[in-house]
């Protein structure tokens, strides 16, 4: 669910909620090593479009680069 708040925040072009909804999810997906969410997340990370210009946005794309998928 959080990565779907996250990429309605991508939609919207409004970079403050895919970081917030993002980086929660992030931080699930390390604490749980969810396959799951970390696929989910880097889904997410193909739809950053122009918003991945944004530094908060280029930052979480790079955190989630490095989450590994069991």
């Amino acid at each position: 669910m959080l990565t779907d708040l996250a990429a309605i925040g991508v939609q919207r072009r409004d970079p403050e909620q895919t970081v917030s909804y993002g980086r929660e999810a992030l931080d699930l997906a390390r604490a749980s090593s969810s396959g799951y969410i970390a696929r989910r997340l880097r889904d997410l990370c193909d739809e950053f479009g122009p918003l991945s210009r944004d530094h908060r946005v280029a930052e979480l794309g790079a955190d989630i680069a490095t989450l590994s998928t069991p």
